[in-house]
């Protein structure tokens, strides 16, 4: 039940459940299937689950699929068939003739892109059809390639290779924590000839080290929210938002992550040391990837972070998924809302804490592999119920579930759950 392929879920299916009008721009060239033909050329068009209704150039057979082009999104719908002459044909055909439509090479890439595009049904320009060529040459994971294309274009995002390497490094394996650590090794054996700038970032990271450290102790509510408060400080989490309000102090600036990798990456362009380079800008596109994750929706916003943080001595990370309406005043809502957090404990592992508030009114479930896990926890819910009802909540229940571990599950989560461990110990603290 690993954090990481959580990750890489959200960039697979974030947008797949958001209802959204068809919206075509101009040029832009889709698979779709005749479904009905009406007079004067008309016909309606499915793409997966949508339909539009538009004029085509060319009368088409009921149930065929066709690459279509926009000619004209004024007023109504106008198309232009591209595989003109080609009626019924295998996919494959079908891919190699949009390719050879765009002046694109037929190889693994080309048809890999055709194939996902007519699958999915994505609407693309033949500008970004092109840029998107190039960008899957970047990653070696031509799946997760594919699916953060579709989410650049769900999201309206430009096709440039910075927005695509952020959300890449935000579905990768390796974590926030995990790059955090390698940076500091890699800083730590070039100190003597390093950057200035990459100095700072080594007593940054240094520091951060020495106030999360430290033995294990009972830990409360004060010094969990501690805990994220500094870790949102070290890590710079809204310095973009700081910069719009011209509120970043230079002492600010030093003592937050973000800023320092941007200044760093900035500034050693012909740095001696590609290693260090290459775990800041890693770590840099990661950051800003689970930002761009990060969505808003009319008055519905989803928020997700991931924070290096420390728990009774164990050094790990908190990722959080938030999602619930604003306020009129566009802050977040406490009464209603989902929070989602993703924790691997010392002693627990990996544990999933969904906590869904509605109207104050909190139900939790808490997903972990291992069976004693309630029996465990029981005997300290009186203490999160009333932690909870200090702070104006009331908790109505708590479900402990096991992952689920079907054989599809698990092919299509890359193992996301993981076999069960034996473990000595209990993590929990209220």
């Amino acid at each position: 039940m690993e954090v990481k392929a959580s990750i890489k879920a959200l960039l697979q299916n974030q947008v797949l459940h958001q209802s959204r009008p068809l919206q075509f721009q101009l040029g832009q060239i889709f698979y779709g299937t005749v479904q009905k033909l009406f007079p004067n050329h008309h016909a309606e068009i499915r793409l997966g689950n949508d339909k539009l209704i538009a004029k085509l150039e060319v009368p088409l057979t009921i149930g065929t699929g066709h690459w279509l082009q926009v000619s004209s999104n004024e007023g109504e719908t106008k198309l232009k068939l591209l595989n003109q002459n080609i009626d019924s044909v295998s996919n494959k055909s079908l891919q190699e003739n949009l390719l050879r439509q765009l002046s694109l090479p037929n190889d693994k890439l080309g048809l890999a892109l055709a194939g996902y595009l007519m699958k999915e049904h994505i609407p693309l320009t033949k500008e970004d059809i092109h840029k998107s060529v190039q960008l899957l040459k970047i990653t070696d994971n031509l799946e997760l390639g594919l699916n953060t294309l579709k989410l650049m274009h769900e999201k309206n995002s430009p096709f440039n290779e910075a927005i695509f390497k952020s959300l890449i490094a935000a579905g990768t394996e390796v974590t926030t924590n995990e790059l955090i650590k390698s940076l500091r090794t890699s800083l730590s054996f070039e100190q003597t000839t390093t950057h200035p700038v990459a100095r700072e970032i080594l007593s940054l990271l240094q520091t951060i080290e020495q106030h999360t450290s430290g033995p294990e102790k009972q830990y409360g509510r004060q010094e969990a929210l501690m805990q994220i408060k500094q870790a949102v400080k070290y890590t710079g989490l809204f310095y973009e938002r700081t910069l719009l309000n011209d509120s970043l102090s230079k002492d600010s600036f030093q003592e937050s992550i973000k800023p320092l990798l941007v200044k760093f990456l900035h500034e050693t362009q012909d740095f001696q040391h590609p290693k260090s380079r290459d775990f800041a800008e890693q770590l840099l596109y990661r950051m800003n990837g689970l930002q761009l994750l990060s969505t808003q929706d009319g008055p519905i916003q989803q928020m997700i972070y991931e924070l290096p943080i420390n728990i009774a001595g164990h050094q790990t990370e908190l990722t959080m998924q938030w999602s619930g309406k604003k306020t009129a005043e566009g802050k977040i809502n406490p009464d209603f809302c989902r929070i989602v957090f993703y924790l691997e404990l010392e002693h627990l592992k990996e544990t999933v804490i969904d906590m869904q508030v509605q109207n104050r009114v909190v139900t939790i479930n808490i997903i972990n592999e291992n069976n004693s896990m309630k029996r465990v926890a029981e005997q300290l819910l009186p203490l999160l119920k009333s932690g909870l009802k200090e702070m104006d909540y009331h908790l109505s229940a708590v479900f402990f579930k096991q992952p689920e571990s079907s054989p599809k599950q698990k092919e299509n989560t890359s193992d996301y759950f993981q076999k069960s461990r034996s473990y000595n110990g209990v993590d929990i603290r209220i």
